[in-house]
């Protein structure tokens, strides 16, 4: 008897092609979606849950910054449209302030060397014509102070305040604005 033809094994599939190339490409194309993934999620989260900014408080603790409070126009008032704050503008009294005041055990002097902003170059005249009368009310504030107080960051901190609406009360008297935004202690200074 004949033997019937002996079946060829099946042939292994053919490869299509690509090799290292075709996955190399595959792999690109997976990394560039992932990145688009993460990237639009990130955003999507930034926008559903903006990032809170810690502060510290005077007794020394982290705390949440409150969110800022927004101003609602007065009836007959312009709503200010204008976008973004003007640039800051630094002012600096010259010569430094120099107040002595009694310490228990002997006579102390602090000099202080402040700096007020605004974001007005007309106020800024304001300031330089009105010097006089802000150095006179700012050395009268500051004298007779305890220096115990003075050397805390929180004495330090209600003094800076003081002297801040002390000028803004000036300079509201005398050009009807407050035109001063906040005033800083550039040098502080205690002998």
């Amino acid at each position: 008897m004949a033997e019937p033809p002996a079946e060829k094994p099946p042939e292994p599939p053919k490869a299509s092609g690509r090799g290292i190339v075709g996955l190399a490409i595959n792999g690109a194309g997976i990394f560039v979606l992932a990145l688009v993934a993460v990237l639009a999620g990130g955003f999507v989260n930034a926008k559903l849950h903006p990032t809170q900014e810690l502060i510290m408080s005077a007794d020394g603790k982290l705390m949440l910054k409150p969110p800022p409070v927004e101003k609602k126009a007065a009836a007959g008032e312009a709503e200010d449209k204008s976008g973004p704050p003007k640039p800051a503008i630094y002012f600096a009294f010259d010569p430094p302030l120099i107040v002595n005041f009694d310490d228990s055990q002997a006579v102390r002097f602090l000099q202080l060397q402040i700096e007020v902003l605004t974001r007005d170059e007309k106020y800024v005249e304001a300031v330089k014509l009105h010097q006089p009368i802000i150095r006179n009310n700012l050395l009268m504030l500051m004298n007779g102070r305890d220096y115990k107080t003075l050397m805390t960051r929180e004495g330090k901190e209600a003094l800076r305040i003081e002297c801040l609406k002390e000028v803004q009360r000036i300079l509201k008297k005398e050009t009807g604005a407050t035109a001063v935004e906040d005033l800083f202690f550039t040098s502080f200074v205690v002998q």
